[in-house]
């Protein structure tokens, strides 16, 4: 008889895709900034020879705005966000936990509305046609990057805020909770 491989659904599983995943990310950044600085650089070139190449512009703003937005969810994702140093540090774990969820509760409702306006902005250009002046690219692409910056930073707030609300319920600090 042969043992059927089941999935693993200990809770060790979610976290290792999720650090695979802010990996792939992390490198994925990585190379389109690489990408960006040598197209900036080609465009410094052309520029220094007489030739103006059209879009150059417009490609390098667009991707520092996607690259800022994807950081976002990193950066949230790991807790390297604004935080209250001063006085987290001066408090027991618990309260430092409960500082932590406050905080990722309050970021999660301000980028749950910044995503749900920037949606709405993004449906408005979009039926009106809008495109970029140089290429021509539509204005759902950069702007989308708002609302999946906005949006996905709310949604990784509320699963820090319930992971910690877990762990206070459970009786533990700051310092027992692992998510990276």
């Amino acid at each position: 008889m042969v043992a059927e491989a089941k999935p693993d659904s200990s809770p060790e599983c979610p976290m290792r895709l999720f650090r695979i995943a802010a990996a792939a990310l992390r490198v994925l950044l990585g190379l389109v900034l690489i990408g960006l600085v040598v197209l900036n650089v080609a465009n410094a070139l052309a520029r220094a020879t007489g030739i103006v190449v059209i879009g150059i512009d417009e490609v390098l703003v667009f991707g520092m705005i996607w690259m800022v937005m994807l950081g976002m969810l990193l950066v949230t994702a790991e807790r390297g966000h604004i935080n209250f140093e001063l006085v987290t540090s001066r408090v027991g774990p618990r309260m430092r936990l409960v500082l932590m969820i406050v905080t990722h509760i309050i970021l999660a409702g301000a980028c749950a509305y910044s995503a749900y306006q920037s949606f709405q902005y993004v449906s408005q250009i979009t039926r009106l046609g809008q495109t970029s002046m140089a290429l021509g690219m539509p204005m759902l692409i950069p702007h989308s990057a708002i609302v999946v910056g906005f949006g996905g930073t709310a949604i990784i707030a509320i699963v820090l805020a319930i992971g910690g609300i877990r762990q206070w319920m459970a009786g533990g600090g700051l310092e027992q909770q692992a998510l990276s």
